[in-house]
């Protein structure tokens, strides 16, 4: 017996599949969960909670504007940003900041067309990584502003008139 107009098995569960929900999901609870004792001694949750924020001290919305009496004295000291005391040694990124076959590579396209970033994007053997114009501009301006201390690469001579140390 020959089967018409059938070539493909029909396979259960392709199309319409049953998704059943979750039933341990919860709805969300907007009331914060507090861990602390102390906390939730003095919590009360038949007001908001930023009232009870509020009378603990503390604010509810920091980007709030700030409504406080100057008469009021302030109780808490705001801990500064920048109190945080500088490594005695600096990073290796400040030192050098250029790695050295990034300075190899720019030294290299530097010697054949100079500042010129439009012609090293172009040339295929001086960056034959195929960085972009931005990236040229870049690493050049960085390799340019380096101390001489921190050039590990000498410089090529059609781009010393360039370095600020030569003016």
């Amino acid at each position: 017996m020959v089967k018409h107009a059938r070539s493909k098995k029909r396979r259960a569960g392709r199309i319409g599949k049953v998704k059943l929900k979750n039933p341990s999901w919860n709805r969300w609870n907007p009331n914060p969960k507090i861990q602390d004792p102390i906390l939730k001694q003095h919590w009360d949750p038949s007001v908001s909670p930023a009232e009870n924020m509020r009378r603990m001290g503390l604010r509810f919305d920091p980007n709030a504007k700030e409504d406080r009496n100057d008469d009021q004295p302030v109780t808490s000291r705001v801990i500064e940003l920048f109190d945080v005391p500088d490594s005695d040694k600096p990073s290796r990124r400040s030192q050098f900041p250029l790695k050295e076959d990034e300075e190899e590579y720019i030294v290299k396209a530097m010697a054949k067309h100079g500042t010129n970033y439009n012609k090293m994007f172009y040339d295929l053997k001086s960056n034959p990584l195929q960085h972009t114009r931005e990236k040229l501009t870049k690493m050049g301006a960085r390799y340019l502003l380096l101390e001489p201390h921190q050039r590990r690469i000498e410089v090529p001579e059609n781009v010393k008139l360039l370095l600020p140390s030569a003016s």
